[in-house]
């Protein structure tokens, strides 16, 4: 017999529009994860890989040049631990030791020069990095006060944390 956990459709349904992950919604309804992926997934309710969601986030703000053939801007490296750096913040938990160690040492990259960065796409190498200025608050990248974010869970992504002890 079914234990009732208390989860009905409606709220998985409000869970995955918060964006509960399904380890969370289990622990509050005393279920394991995999009851949660096999109702949403029933539900159509699917989730994106985080780093499909960090590819959506970023081309709200840039269209970054990635031709059919060769390599583009996309594949620099600092795209690249961009790309790492927030789908660790997004808690992606399929990353690799090395690219948890490229997260790490890109944010302390950024710390140390208290620097953002920036893409210009009519540029060879398209990514750079400048000066930190007051406008940019926590951000690492630059982000126009015209383009509104995505949403709340993106622009808190896009911060640097505070300062670990």
């Amino acid at each position: 017999m079914p234990i009732d956990s208390g989860l009905t459709d409606a709220l998985l349904v409000k869970y995955f529009y918060l964006g509960l992950t399904d380890k969370e919604i289990a622990k509050k309804h005393g279920i394991t994860p995999q009851a949660v992926v096999k109702r949403r997934k029933k539900q159509g309710l699917f989730r994106k890989p985080v780093s499909m969601q960090v590819n959506e986030y970023l081309s709200q703000r840039w269209d970054i040049w990635a031709p059919k053939e060769g390599t583009g801007h996309h594949n620099l490296h600092s795209a690249k631990a961009l790309k790492v750096w927030l789908r660790c913040r997004l808690g992606d938990d399929t990353l690799s030791d090395d690219q948890l160690h490229m997260a790490k040492m890109w944010e302390q990259g950024l710390r140390e020069r208290d620097e953002v960065l920036c893409y210009d796409p009519s540029t060879k190498k398209g990514w750079y990095y400048r000066t930190r200025v007051p406008a940019d608050g926590r951000l690492v990248i630059d982000w126009p006060r015209s383009i509104p974010f995505p949403d709340e869970k993106f622009k808190k992504a896009l911060e640097l944390p505070p300062k670990p002890a």
